[in-house]
């Protein structure tokens, strides 16, 4: 913290916008929740944004808040009133220069969070309907940016980027790395969080449907506490030069988890929307906000009266496992799980068999994660499993099944866990 900044604190800037608390700063200087005054009387509350370099030019003061410029300038030419309500409103800028000829901006006060802070408060994961009426809001902000002239694409898109006001409105922010749609197609640069990028982003070619995958990503995020791809991690002995590429093709072969295995409160048709969303190539990916809120808003279809019979597709699965398919035992067990929000006893199940089939396989570190699922089932109150006698009797075969995932893996933190968790498990008299 700067305390010549804070020192600014009942200052008043330019003759019109008094300092009233000091909230925080980052490289360009501090911003301060600020009165503004018209002949005398306070009109408004307002964020100020003022720069730590004194003797600013208007050039360099552009430059130092250009993220907010571009904004200015792109909600000026946007017509979409419900995009404009989701994005933070530019008051005023200048030099004040009875503050060491600092520059400023005068900007919307949101008083709130973040999302990031908001998921950090939902161990378990944000309950859908919330988290589809915040997903609803960042896209309308991204239609109204999408439409323009040429379209603005944001290229920074996460849930540190989104405030949460007070009014549970969200609004997106920090366009620090926005950029005009150019001729060719495409916005040029290779910029942004790796772990929210679209994968033609990271090949430096930016489109529209790029801030949609970044939204997969928050909305999946959101809905299950963890990242698709955060398991993804470059080999140890890979140059560093060579980690975007490698994570390029490491996404292009993943295969996510759909949010409703984490979170049961994830309806199928969000499952979809958000697999789609985080599709490898654009041409397969939602496209366009439009669709994405087309899609959102859907009626659903009714509920069939049939749902998979689990037995039969279960001794299906297994089969096929007997006969040596085991791609076919995978994929089996893997749209079974996608089919419906199973009960806790049925996911553990198939969750324990998909495990089992990874492992044949040799998918290592995709089994200890299928298992470590069915583990956490095993292990939550909430699911009433722990209680039931038929399922103590799990605990240990799958505790010693996870050990040997994760260290056919590598992952010998892991494996050192849960080898501890099955010496207490044995310690209780389990089998």
């Amino acid at each position: 913290m700067s305390a010549e900044l804070k020192g600014f604190e009942g200052r008043t800037v330019d003759g019109r916008y008094v300092l009233r608390e000091w909230l925080g700063e980052g490289n360009f200087g501090a911003v301060f929740r600020s009165e503004q005054h018209a002949m005398g009387v306070p009109i408004r509350r307002v964020a100020v944004k003022l720069s730590r370099r004194a003797g600013m030019s208007e050039s360099t003061a552009r430059d130092l808040f250009s993220d907010a410029l571009i904004l200015a300038e792109a909600m000026d030419g946007m017509s979409d009133t419900e995009a404009r309500a989701h994005l933070v409103h530019l008051y005023d800028a200048g030099i004040a220069e009875d503050m060491g000829g600092r520059a400023y901006l005068a900007m919307e006060y949101v008083q709130g969070t973040t999302l990031h802070a908001q998921f950090v408060s939902y161990p378990r994961g944000v309950p859908a309907p919330l988290l589809v009426k915040w997903a609803r809001q960042i896209c309308l902000a991204l239609r109204g940016l999408h439409a323009l002239v040429p379209p603005l694409l944001h290229r920074d898109l996460k849930a540190d980027n989104v405030l949460l006001g007070l009014d549970r409105t969200v609004r997106l922010v920090d366009f620090g790395l926005a950029a005009r749609l150019l001729d060719v197609g495409h916005a040029e640069g290779i910029v942004g969080t790796h772990a929210a990028m679209a994968p033609e982003t990271l090949l430096g070619e930016s489109v529209p449907a790029s801030d949609l995958y970044s939204l997969g990503v928050l909305i999946y995020e959101g809905l299950t506490g963890r990242h698709p791809f955060g398991h993804l991690h470059p080999p140890a002995d890979l140059p560093s030069g060579l980690h975007r590429d490698w994570l390029f093709e490491a996404r292009a072969k993943c295969r996510v988890e759909p949010p409703s295995l984490l979170n049961n409160t994830v309806p199928e048709e969000l499952d979809a929307l958000v697999m789609r969303c985080l599709e490898h190539s654009p041409a397969r990916r939602i496209a366009t906000a439009d669709e994405f809120l087309t899609a959102l808003d859907a009626p659903r279809p009714p509920k069939r009266d049939l749902q998979p019979d689990m037995e039969e597709e279960l001794r299906h699965a297994r089969a096929l496992n007997e006969q040596g398919d085991l791609d076919g035992a995978r994929a089996a067990l893997e749209r079974l799980l996608a089919s419906r929000t199973w009960p806790p006893a049925e996911r553990f199940v198939l969750l324990r068999d998909l495990g089992q089939a990874l492992g044949e396989l040799d998918e290592a570190a995709e089994s200890a994660r299928r298992y470590k699922s069915a583990w956490q089932l095993l292990d939550d109150r909430a699911t009433g499993l722990p209680s039931r006698p038929d399922m103590r009797e799990q605990r240990v075969p799958l505790l010693r099944a996870i050990v040997r995932a994760y260290t056919k893996a590598g992952n010998h933190y892991q494996a050192n866990r849960f080898e501890e968790l099955l010496r207490r498990e044995e310690g209780r008299g389990g089998r």
